[in-house]
């Protein structure tokens, strides 16, 4: 069994970096959101599956509270997740972000970690993000940094964002990202793809350390249903190494209150 000890994937799955931290500034106003996702493996492997529920308020307007509890499944072990977030604009132009995870079965997900992240509006449509994530498993801990440029100009974003994944006493890996997004109807629906590339750390019980390379592509999108109701969708294909290469499809239903 491959516990996998990367920042990467997790950016580009749910991502990132928390994808819940990301999606907290799309929806002004609390938001209730139910997903599920399916993951295909090959070399015989099983599949992965998960659920989640999201949920997010604002208790004033400076301030946001989000959390989410999911279930995985992943090479056969069934994890619980729960995880709970910050965000807190400090100045028009600075936001901080701080996150916690734990996982009280953790046979594959990590026992806890922590995220601090930093968003800056630098003007002229641009942007920077920064975070640092560390995750503690039972025999390794990781520390997780990336960092986001990213542009809007018109109905359009493009962003770049460095991962980088250092595992202690056995060095650093770095992956790259690009993605581009696309803004249209009223209710700003989006549409965007992703490619992904560079090397990871892999841990994989009771081997050690593997040093994989990574490519991943993805199409992500946002749909307004009405001025309430959205979906969010995914698909993605992502090759680890000689190791496998994951098929992914995902869904969520969202509320805005």
């Amino acid at each position: 069994m491959g516990i996998r000890l990367t920042v990467a994937t997790a950016a580009l799955v749910t991502a990132v970096a928390s994808s819940a931290a990301a999606q907290v500034g799309d929806e002004p106003g609390p938001t209730l959101q139910f997903g599920v996702a399916y993951e295909a493996l090959s070399r015989g492997l099983d599949p992965w599956r998960s659920a989640s529920l999201e949920a997010s308020g604002a208790p004033k307007r400076s301030q946001t509270l989000y959390g989410a509890v999911r279930e995985t499944t992943r090479f056969s072990r069934l994890d619980h997740e729960m995880m709970a977030g910050f965000r807190q604009v400090v100045s028009p132009r600075l936001t901080v972000v701080i996150e916690g995870e734990a996982s009280p079965s953790h046979h594959v997900s990590p026992l806890w970690s922590g995220l601090g992240q930093v968003e800056l509006v630098a003007g002229g449509g641009w942007n920077v993000q920064a975070g640092l994530r560390h995750r503690k498993y039972e025999s390794a801990s990781v520390n997780l940094g990336a960092m986001t440029v990213e542009r809007y100009w018109g109905r359009y974003r493009g962003a770049y964002t460095l991962y980088l994944s250092h595992l202690p006493s056995e060095g650093s890996s770095a992956s790259h990202r690009a993605h581009g997004d696309y803004y249209y109807d009223r209710l700003n629906s989006s549409i965007g793809v992703s490619l992904a590339a560079g090397r990871e750390l892999e841990h994989v019980e009771p081997g050690g350390v593997l040093r994989t390379a990574v490519r991943s592509a993805a199409l992500v999108g946002r749909q307004w249903l009405t001025s309430s109701w959205f979906v969010r969708y995914e698909a993605l294909v992502h090759e680890q190494g000689a190791l496998y290469t994951r098929a992914r499809v995902s869904a969520s239903l969202g509320h805005r209150f």
